[in-house]
């Protein structure tokens, strides 16, 4: 497949905080769900980086989920937390910059030292639009081209510092507060915590940590609309694929994955089963093993992967898909031909759980970061939803 030359361009002359590659959407900090014991909490104590003090009245959340709480004027807090093993906790508040800590299972208590924010620097680059067109062009990229587009609004749109690079068509977006807005189709309210983006419609990467505040219902069917939205939306991620892969169904799920060289290139090997690696005695080298717990993958390799999904039903299930996310025109018609998306692994050992989570693994903790095609910001759901069997 070629990729329109100004994709290419946007991964030469990406924005330095953030890669940029064909058709992509960041998926933003990771966790990983594993048993642990029923009504598990996690307990801890926001305090000042400098003073040591403790900080009452933080956010604190378990980033990209729904799980959230307040610290207490003695700076702790105690999270109902999910059964999870691994995960980031956020604290943040005005006056500080969001700090993340890596949180286990085992923890009896973390935490979390919050520094006083600095000013912002002013967006960096020029720009030739104006601000109307600068806020269309940011909707456009971030929500556009898929269903639930219409339905957002967004809440502080002052927030966002943007600027317009016309020789490479890409757009640098940072925010100064956390930025957010709501989904009237998936039923969340979503802040973004040191939200950054960059790209163009055909391509595009953010990242940050995200904190999901479920919307209440006006009318009882809103929440059936929202179920079943949620569960459209899941279909055909790279959660979708990561579940597929741990479940070892991934044919019978409609998936095709192969190695690449990049964005654009075609198929080469196929990952799944084995990388065409040889061990020393010749046997093929498998590339996903048992992770840290029954319920823990790990994938073994680094570089491109070319993922094809085909949906449900019928010779036309490719067509329905890319037309879930793609206006009718000449680039769609294009992608009906070959429905390829593109993911690169984080790190050369990626740990994900069987439903499909990557597993953050650094410490101190980064804002993990990974790629998907025709993923938009409109199409967003916690970590902590699950579509039922």
């Amino acid at each position: 497949m070629t990729l329109p030359a100004s994709l290419n361009r946007i991964q030469m002359k990406r924005p330095p905080f953030l890669p940029l590659i064909a058709a992509v959407a960041m998926i933003i900090a990771s966790v990983l769900f594993v048993p642990a014991a029923a009504g598990q909490t996690l307990s801890g104590t926001v305090t000042d980086a400098t003073t040591g003090n403790a900080v009452a009245g933080a956010t604190v959340f378990v980033a990209n989920t729904t799980i959230s709480g307040i610290s207490d004027a003695s700076g702790a807090f105690s999270l109902s937390a999910p059964p999870q093993y691994t995960f980031e906790v956020v604290a943040a508040i005005d006056g500080y910059a969001p700090a993340a800590v890596l949180a286990t299972a085992d923890d009896e208590a973390v935490t979390i030292p919050i520094s006083a924010a600095e000013p912002m620097p002013a967006p960096g680059g020029s720009t030739d639009m104006n601000e109307k067109d600068l806020m269309e062009f940011f909707e456009s990229t971030a929500f556009s081209w898929t269903n639930f587009s219409r339905d957002i609004e967004i809440v502080n749109p002052e927030a966002l510092q943007m600027t317009h690079d016309a020789a490479n068509n890409v757009m640098t977006v940072t925010s100064n507060a956390p930025f957010e807005f709501d989904n009237l189709a998936l039923g969340y309210k979503i802040k973004i915590y040191d939200f950054q983006m960059g790209g163009n419609q055909i391509g595009f990467g953010w990242q940050g940590f995200a904190l999901y505040i479920p919307l209440q219902p006006d009318k009882s069917k809103d929440e059936k609309k929202w179920k079943k939205n949620r569960e459209t939306v899941y279909e055909g991620t790279l959660r979708h694929f990561l579940a597929s892969l741990a479940a070892e169904n991934l044919k019978k799920a409609e998936w095709q994955a192969f190695f690449v060289d990049g964005p654009g290139s075609m198929p080469d090997e196929n990952p799944i089963a084995e990388a065409g690696l040889r061990s020393m005695y010749g046997e093929p080298t498998p590339v996903m093993y048992e992770g840290n717990s029954p319920t823990e993958r790990k994938i073994d390799f680094a570089g491109w992967v070319g993922v094809e999904y085909f949906g449900s039903g019928g010779d036309a299930r490719v067509e329905r898909y890319v037309d879930r996310f793609w206006p009718i025109s000449q680039l769609s018609e294009a992608m009906k031909q070959v429905n390829v998306t593109y993911f690169q692994m984080p790190e050369l050992e990626a740990f994900f759980h069987e439903s499909g989570v990557l597993v953050p693994t650094t410490r101190p903790p980064t804002q993990q970061f990974g790629y998907w095609t025709f993923f938009r910001l409109a199409d967003m759901v916690p970590h902590d939803f699950m579509p039922e069997e």
